[in-house]
């Protein structure tokens, strides 16, 4: 097999009080992942959805945000400090991004918008809710680029098991929102079902998730996209994207994470407790965080 197969198989076991899962010590091009004897840490499960992993430093503590969206939960985390409540009347925020005002860019799946929330976690500011005077569709998962502006996700999720919400939009786009300038408009409109976003670390090249295929598009400084090209194809499951630290991509699929190189080479997979659905990776804390259909998980890093 001309893949390096990385896999973590997970052991359930009760030990103190506690559920975790054994992780074995994947060497994806050599290099080890994770802490010696790591194994996932169980934040929270038993959610009807569970999505938008962030790490933020906050107040000098590295701390993970994320969202049971669909329990209307909203959480922090920190390794010291344990798991809060956030907001328990949270209409199916998630993302988090921070706005580099002390602020959170968020993606609101229940009331179809784009909106910043301030530290106490209330809406300070409604960023967009319509394009062209059509409401939104369902904004999934969203991006803030150094330039201050934030691209997101708009696939028509739910629409089949709610009723009472209308579908307007004809298209499911990709949408660049400018913060300086309040601008919204649709940078890719030929997605099918855009789900999982993320630039390169440098900026560069955007990749998103769309029915199993990872897509990516050149960026120019004025935020034009071109140059759309397959990154890498069949994902089942296909969902949250993240860079790892070495620069990988990391992509959340049916039942594990498929770890992709620089050129679009699988190089590993990573089994893991339930289907993924969104990573990330904090190099204040040393860990990686990542969420699952009804879960939230982090473990070490070596």
């Amino acid at each position: 097999m001309k893949y390096i197969l990385v896999s973590l198989f997970v052991i359930c076991q009760f030990l103190s009080a506690q559920d975790q899962a054994v992780v074995t010590k994947p060497k994806p091009l050599g290099l080890e992942i994770f802490a010696k004897g790591a194994t996932w840490q169980q934040l929270s499960s038993g959610h009807a959805g569970c999505e938008g992993t962030q790490w933020i430093v906050e107040d000098g503590v590295p701390t993970l945000f994320y969202a049971a969206h669909h329990d209307l939960l909203a959480y922090k985390w920190t390794e010291k400090g344990g798991l809060t409540t956030w907001r328990d009347d949270n209409p199916e925020g998630t993302s988090f991004r921070p706005d580099g005002k002390g602020g959170y860019i968020v993606v609101e799946q229940m009331t179809r918008r784009l909106v910043r929330w301030g530290k106490d976690a209330k809406v300070s500011e409604v960023l967009a809710d319509n394009f062209e005077g059509k409401k939104l569709n369902r904004p999934n998962d969203a991006r803030v680029r150094s330039d201050q502006t934030v691209w997101f996700t708009d696939p028509a999720f739910m629409f089949r098991t709610r009723k009472q919400d209308k579908r307007e939009l004809k298209g499911q786009y990709v949408f660049r929102y400018d913060l300086k300038t309040k601008k919204l408009s649709a940078v890719i409109k030929d997605t099918k079902t855009p789900n999982g976003i993320t630039f390169s670390p440098d900026e560069r090249t955007l990749f998103i998730g769309d029915k199993g295929t990872i897509f990516k598009w050149s960026v120019s400084e004025s935020g034009d996209v071109a140059d759309k090209s397959v990154f890498f194809a069949k994902i089942p499951g296909l969902d949250g994207l993240t860079f790892d630290p070495q620069g990988r991509l990391w992509a959340c699929a049916k039942d594990s994470i498929f770890i992709i190189s620089k050129d679009g080479k699988k190089i590993g997979t990573i089994n893991t407790p339930g289907k993924p659905t969104s990573i990330d990776f904090s190099k204040e804390a040393n860990m990686v965080a990542i969420t699952t259909r009804d879960a939230s998980y982090v473990v070490k890093l070596k």
